[in-house]
């Protein structure tokens, strides 16, 4: 019983180390995003990114640093 659960939570481990690795990895300096000024909700950031528009694109308000800033992807 004792064997089982320890498998079980290094499992859990495993799991959790792919998990922070795959976030931080989207999070990098390489993406997609376009910053494209302040906001303070996501709704703020749909006139800078074009929401609607061709070429459609998502709007995001991200947290930059003490801020938050819209992120078009």
């Amino acid at each position: 019983m004792m064997s089982s659960k320890l498998h079980f939570f290094f499992l859990l481990i495993i799991i959790s180390l792919i998990l922070n690795i795959q976030s931080a990895r989207i999070m990098d300096d390489s993406s997609d995003c376009e910053f494209k000024g302040p906001c303070k909700t996501r709704k703020d950031c749909y006139e800078r990114c074009g929401v609607g528009r061709p070429p459609f694109k998502t709007a995001l308000c991200e947290p930059y640093g003490s801020s938050r800033v819209c992120c078009c992807i």
